[in-house]
């Protein structure tokens, strides 16, 4: 394997371990405000919830933080990384096998958020599910047109 294909796939795979970071909630990274917070506290807004719905939605992400890696778990791995980068050999297995195993949490991530929106998507009304469907048609051709305008 070339030498820059490795660089690649290193840095590749700390941009993924810093993602893994970003979707967290307290006590990893950020107060409560992530990306993954956010994004389903912006979404159900305006869709008239209940109180029992938004108690229901608040417990259900608070289990899901819970069971997300803390930002100090990550750091063991990083630091292992960027020793394996500064080492005077490269070492590929032990890049690779660092590797997967990050992909493996980030998949392992990304199920457990796919998990969130659907239990969530279960808490909310035929109308609020419609409501949150067509806002998230609209969110895709904004994205769409911003890519496009880009290109």
């Amino acid at each position: 394997m070339k030498h820059s294909t490795v660089i690649a796939l290193v840095f590749s795979g700390l941009l993924a371990a810093t993602s893994i970071s970003s979707f967290a909630g307290p006590d990893r990274g950020h107060e409560g405000d992530g990306p993954a917070a956010g994004f389903h506290m912006k979404a159900l807004k305006g869709l008239d919830l209940t109180e029992a719905q938004k108690d229901q939605i608040k417990t259900l992400m608070e289990q899901h933080r819970a069971s997300m890696p803390k930002r100090d778990e990550l750091k063991p791995e990083m630091e292992q990384l960027k020793a394996l980068v500064q080492a005077d050999t490269f070492d590929e297995a032990a890049v690779r096998a660092l590797l997967e195993s990050r992909q493996k949490d980030k998949l392992d991530h990304e199920v457990a958020r796919a998990k969130l929106q659907f239990e969530i998507h279960k808490v909310l009304t035929v109308e609020q599910k419609a409501k949150l469907a067509e806002r998230q048609q609209k969110w895709q051709e904004k994205a769409k047109a911003r890519a496009e305008a880009k290109s």
